[in-house]
């Protein structure tokens, strides 16, 4: 579509071209996840045979973007259970692989499990393909014996905010993302809101200070360059896209912004090219607090506390800090 072209959401053809931009991204979040649960939902018709854990490994994973390199990411690591099982009498194999951002959430996945049997589903149609559900692997996990020195765990949160505060930063963050992405999309066609030039300004401070101090809370000593797979563990592949994507758009709006700039302004009178250039760094600061917050608000949600709220295991029944027994969810 051309600048200055009206936009009407029910005629995709006049969609601005970061519409497209950012729906790829949330298809390519949700491919694998997606993929991953069609193959485990056919596999549940298929016909069960009793296995057992052969092996358990954990590699560094390969990756076209995983460099070892002072300005690389850090590596990600694959956790593999290799399993066994017999089906009239001839011995089949299979493996199960989960990603982890760290060998010890990898190392601690793969835990005792070797030799410990497990049901396995396997195509009556041909007994060499076989799937092991995550429910199985679920209760493995649950059965297996608890650690004799059991970590303390990481709570999510600071002491200081109560779960309810936090959804209520994940919503204005949310807001201000949608408020500034519907502005840029307005300013790439001309159009300049004053109305909402210090509102957006201003509330970037009101989400970014609690994001900075819950990524704080979540990421404590982890390497530097481990910091956004910490921050934003648990949260879906796409909200790190979102993140990584934003960041990128924002440079090169901004470099485009400083060759094609125009005399600023304020309120009504400020360019729509000024417009495009401040919305595009309120996407990144508020889709990057969303990410930070959200991811939090996910993990407190999972997260096990025993009668004193200190966050426990999500195996343990008393708390390692101080010996209460952990509480019903």
């Amino acid at each position: 579509m051309f600048p200055g072209q009206p936009i009407h959401w029910n005629a995709p053809a006049t969609w601005p071209w970061i519409v497209y931009v950012w729906i790829a991204f949330l298809l390519l979040g949700y491919a694998k996840p997606i993929w991953k649960w069609i193959q485990q939902q056919r596999a549940k018709a298929w016909l069960t045979a009793l296995g057992e854990i052969q092996s358990v490994s954990v590699t560094e994973k390969k990756s076209l973007f995983n460099t070892r390199g002072p300005m690389g990411n850090s590596p990600e690591y694959m956790a593999e259970l290799g399993y066994s099982y017999s089906v009239g009498g001839k011995l089949e194999t299979g493996s199960f692989k989960r990603e982890f951002a760290t060998e010890a959430e990898a190392a601690e996945f793969v835990r005792d499990l070797k030799g410990r049997p497990t049901p396995v589903q396997y195509n009556p149609n041909d007994a060499a393909k076989s799937v092991l559900l995550d429910s199985s692997v679920g209760d493995l996990l649950r059965t297996r014996p608890p650690k004799t020195t059991p970590d303390y765990v990481d709570d999510p949160l600071p002491g200081w905010m109560p779960q309810w505060l936090l959804w209520v930063f994940v919503g204005l963050s949310a807001a201000g993302l949608i408020l500034s992405l519907w502005v840029h999309i307005g300013a790439l066609h001309g159009r300049a809101p004053g109305e909402y030039y210090w509102a957006l300004h201003m509330g970037i401070f009101v989400v970014w200070f609690p994001a900075v101090f819950v990524a704080k809370e979540r990421v404590g000593s982890t390497n530097r360059k481990d910091f956004w797979k910490v921050a934003l563990k648990g949260s879906p592949d796409w909200v790190r896209y979102m993140v990584y994507g934003f960041l990128a758009y924002a440079a090169v709006n901004f470099a485009l912004f400083v060759v094609r700039g125009e005399p600023g302004g304020s309120g009504a009178n400020t360019p729509a090219l000024t417009w495009r250039g401040f919305s595009g760094h309120w996407m990144l600061f508020y889709s990057a607090a969303l990410a930070i917050l959200y991811s939090a608000a996910q993990a407190n949600a999972l997260t096990r506390r025993c009668s004193n709220g200190h966050a426990i295991g999500a195996n343990a029944n008393f708390c390692a800090r101080c010996g209460q027994p952990a509480m019903n969810r």
